[in-house]
């Protein structure tokens, strides 16, 4: 017999009620914890993420997550020195010796962890110890707040895992490290060397197969192709670079709020070093630590300014690259211009800049034993880089063509209206004579094919061809059926030049 407040356990109705409090009790338990739940989702969704949060990231003052500008080149850089093929302890050792957010201590498991972090292509993961440990998926929020790296490049970091996993020689440096592939199994080649300080011999084998291929072989089969990614790599530079940044007008209020919040901490680490609170190793370690993110804001502020005072359109972009590219072509040096970028290059460089476009190549022997492409495969990344060019209607392409009965090609875009072709034309103008020429079209009686023909005058010299729409808004070329398209062809006299010079068109004309 138990008695407690005025409850009799001892008798049917005092047990009754006292499970009816117990099951009262536990609804209630049940009612908070979904309402826990539900106002812990809603403010993930919100971007109010829960814990600490990983490098790259910061709250601001309404407790929401934001980028932080100090830290975001390092997790950028730690995802594109892993696209290169660096292992995880490479990269530690490396930031360690540079002494990247000294005294950040650097290990291999940091940089794993912010390899596999989806928060930095905008995702949030909830519960992923608990389901690691249960063998169930995670609760995922999707764009919860801005990514650092695009989902592309983050999913062709976990491709990478696979390569990196199967690195077998580092000691030295290999162009095409993790790219070549087996034409017959399709395995990645192992990278081997052999030879001492005079004379060095790179080689890529499949042990299954019993195929090699020397390292110069290759890059001397593949040198126009890489010579081609060089000038494009050039031009998107100096160009290209506000389309592919997408960039919308951006205030500084943040950035100029934490300027100042820095400015105030290493006002306050002075005062307390000169009152003799701190000593002098502290001191010099923060002070340069706060000075070195006070750099980094003031240049992005700076980056951000000068986009938005940027005006530009693509076809006027497009048109200074054209004339760039055409006086080049005229005073013979364009490929002079792109070899020596290339040959200026280290061969880290030169590794590095081919993993950050090429994801794989296969390369095959002829009846003659002399090499040849088989196929190229480009990084996801570089893929949606010229998805976007094109959308803009600023990507050359190579179009077939036959001038006084020689095979030769010229270069086209994709469709652009009139409006967008008298930009580029007034642009162009501006520096050369040039006409626009309407292609006459005929239908060939054998092949049935359609046709262009064009006659081009004495010292007229092809520029561009154009797929002029009647549309206002153009599509890419890859959906091109549904409009009515003609073409065009721009033409100029090469021995007919405006007396106007590009500028840094005569730096690479004399380089």
């Amino acid at each position: 017999m138990c008695d407690r407040d005025d409850v009799n356990t001892s008798t049917a109705n005092g047990r009754f009620f006292v499970r009816m409090l117990t099951v009262l009790s536990q609804l209630e338990i049940e009612i908070v914890s979904e309402r826990t739940k539900f106002g812990l989702n809603g403010a993930i969704k919100s971007g109010h993420l829960p814990g600490v949060l990983p490098l790259g990231y910061k709250k601001d003052d309404k407790k929401k997550t934001i980028i932080d500008e100090t830290t975001k080149p390092v997790v950028e850089r730690i995802f594109q020195m892993y696209l290169e093929g660096k292992s995880f302890q490479a990269i530690s050792n490396i930031f360690t010796e540079e002494k990247i957010l000294h005294p950040k201590p650097w290990k291999d498991t940091t940089i794993q962890k912010i390899i596999d972090n989806k928060i930095y292509m905008g995702d949030y993961e909830q519960f992923k110890r608990i389901a690691k440990n249960k063998q169930i998926e995670p609760v995922v929020y999707m764009n919860v707040v801005e990514p650092i790296i695009s989902r592309a490049i983050w999913e062709e970091c976990q491709h990478q895992k696979e390569k990196n996993q199967r690195t077998y020689t580092r000691d030295r440096v290999y162009l095409f490290f993790q790219k070549i592939k087996c034409p017959t199994c399709g395995r990645i080649m192992k990278c081997k060397g052999s030879g001492g300080k005079k004379r060095k011999y790179m080689y890529y084998t499949c042990e299954k197969c019993h195929i090699n291929y020397r390292e110069d072989k290759i890059e001397d089969l593949l040198s126009n192709f890489i010579y081609d990614l060089v000038e494009y790599d050039m031009a998107v530079k100096k160009y290209f670079f506000p389309i592919l940044a997408d960039h919308k007008s951006t205030k500084t209020d943040d950035i100029d709020k934490e300027i100042k919040q820095l400015e105030k901490q290493k006002e306050r680490i002075k005062k307390a070093y000169m009152s003799g609170i701190v000593e002098i190793e502290d001191f010099e370690d923060d002070y340069k630590r706060i000075g070195n993110q006070l750099e980094i804001l003031e240049q992005k502020k700076n980056e951000l300014l000068d986009l938005d005072n940027l005006t530009f359109s693509p076809q006027q972009l497009m048109a200074d690259r054209d004339i760039e590219r055409e006086t080049m072509i005229r005073l013979d040096t364009l490929n002079h211009v792109v070899k020596t970028t290339w040959e200026k290059k280290s061969k880290e460089e030169k590794q590095e800049f081919i993993s950050r476009l090429v994801e794989s190549v296969i390369i095959t022997k002829d009846n003659h034993n002399q090499l040849q492409i088989e196929k190229i495969n480009f990084r996801k990344s570089f893929i949606d880089m010229l998805i976007k060019l094109v959308e803009k209607g600023v990507l050359d392409v190579l179009i077939p063509v036959e001038i006084d009965g020689k095979e030769d090609v010229v270069l086209g875009t994709g469709n652009i209206n009139h409006e967008q072709v008298q930009e580029y034309l007034d642009r162009l103008n501006e520096y050369y004579e040039t006409k626009l020429y309407h292609i006459y079209e005929r239908i060939d009686e054998e092949t049935g094919n359609i046709i262009g023909e064009f006659t081009l005058q004495k010292n007229e010299k092809i520029i561009r061809m154009l797929p002029i729409s009647s549309q206002e808004n153009t599509k890419s070329p890859i959906h091109k059926e549904d409009i009515h398209t003609q073409y065009g062809i721009v033409t100029y006299n090469p021995t007919k030049p405006t007396t106007k010079v590009m500028k840094g068109v005569e730096h690479y004309a004399t380089s």
